[in-house]
Order: C-alpha cells, then structure tokens, then sequence
C-alpha cells in the first residue's frame, strides 16, 4: 500500500507532521554542513516527540552532527530535516555551529577525517 506509515517494522511520523506543514525554518537558517549539538540533557528528553528525542540522542555536546548526517541517520530528505532542525534550535533545544571556515576545510588530514567518518555510516 504505497501510503502505508510502516517502515521496517516500525510506525513513521508523516514528515508534514513533524514541521507542522512548514517548508522553511522561520527564525534559524541551516545548510547541510552545519554542525548541531543538543542543548539540554539526555534526562530532559522524555516529553519531547520521539524524533526530536532522537536527534537530541545522536547529537551530544560537545562534537555533535552535521545536518546531512542527521538527516540520513533519521532516514529523512535534507529539506524536512532542516526544517525540523530549525524549529528545535527555534526552542532552544539545540545548538548550531556554522561550517568550517574556508581556511580549515584546506586542511588535508581533516578532510580525510571527514571522509572516513562519512564511510562509516
């Protein structure tokens, strides 16, 4: 049934649900390579959404996650995933860290790093 909610045996919340029917963040601008940290702890999850709880799960202060890895760890297209990102930092459940400035990203030991992190997933 192709508007079946099930995904590998497990309940999906509708991504119009999730952002509230929005298609932009309306305070908070991310792009994929922006780096998310939760900003409250793991014990203060437990009113939350299960989503949002498990974004604030796989982001843990200090070194976080980028946007785009966020977005495929929950399986979800980048464009939602900012939204939803957007609404959480909105509520001050997050933190955002702009990229790496030009000058860093020039730096081949941490591009490398970059690289194998990325095959890890």
């Amino acid at each position: 049934m192709p508007d079946d909610p099930q995904h590998g045996g497990r309940r999906r919340t509708r991504l119009y649900a999730l952002t509230d029917g929005r298609t932009a963040a309306p305070h908070t601008v991310l792009t994929m390579d922006t780096t998310i940290t939760a900003a409250v702890a793991a014990d203060a999850h437990g009113g939350l959404p299960t989503e949002w709880q498990a974004i604030l799960s796989m982001c843990p202060a200090p070194d976080g996650r980028a946007v785009a890895e966020i977005a495929a760890r929950m399986h979800m297209r980048l464009t939602p995933m900012t939204v939803l990102l957007g609404e959480l930092a909105d509520r001050g459940l997050i933190h955002h860290r702009p990229p790496l400035a030009e000058a860093e990203t020039t730096n081949v030991h941490l591009l490398m790093r970059i690289r194998d992190s990325l095959a890890r997933i």
